[in-house]
């Protein structure tokens, strides 16, 4: 039987170079958002609760694979180039000012998964735009 183990990485360095996971973190933001309040199927608060903390700590690894990705952009681009840039560069502004808040009460638990679920999607799109204006393909499975 192998234990994991804890580390702390207050620097956030050596997830670097991870790849991202992201068709089933994609598949728990689209379960997310088929939550509703007071569905029979609903999972039990400590499920939703766990829901928003992993798709905030995926948010995060977004965050910052979007900004590799639109640093790499070339500055005398298209308009195109531009636009991707732009554009991520609003989403990452809005994501970062979003993960800044904690991501969980106790009374609005829903909200808050669902809140991180889309932050999620707004990610993913910009990083295929931003990987599309650099022509490299979207990573994946």
């Amino acid at each position: 039987m192998t234990h994991g183990s804890i580390v702390h990485d207050p620097t956030g360095r050596w997830d670097t170079h991870l790849p991202l996971d992201r068709e089933p973190n994609e598949r728990l933001a689209a379960a997310v958002l088929r939550w509703r309040k007071g569905d029979d199927t609903i999972p039990p608060q400590g499920d939703i609760e766990q829901a928003a903390l992993q798709l905030t700590g995926y948010a995060s690894l977004l965050v910052r694979e979007v900004q590799t990705t639109t640093a790499a952009l070339p500055r005398d681009g298209q308009a195109s180039t531009v636009a991707a840039r732009t554009l991520a560069q609003i989403t990452v502004r809005e994501a970062i000012r979003r993960l800044s808040v904690a991501p969980v009460s106790q009374r609005h638990a829903l909200p808050a998964a669902q809140s991180r679920a889309r932050l999620v999607q707004a990610l993913h799109r910009a990083l295929d735009r931003t990987l599309a204006a650099t022509h490299t393909p979207v990573p994946g499975p």
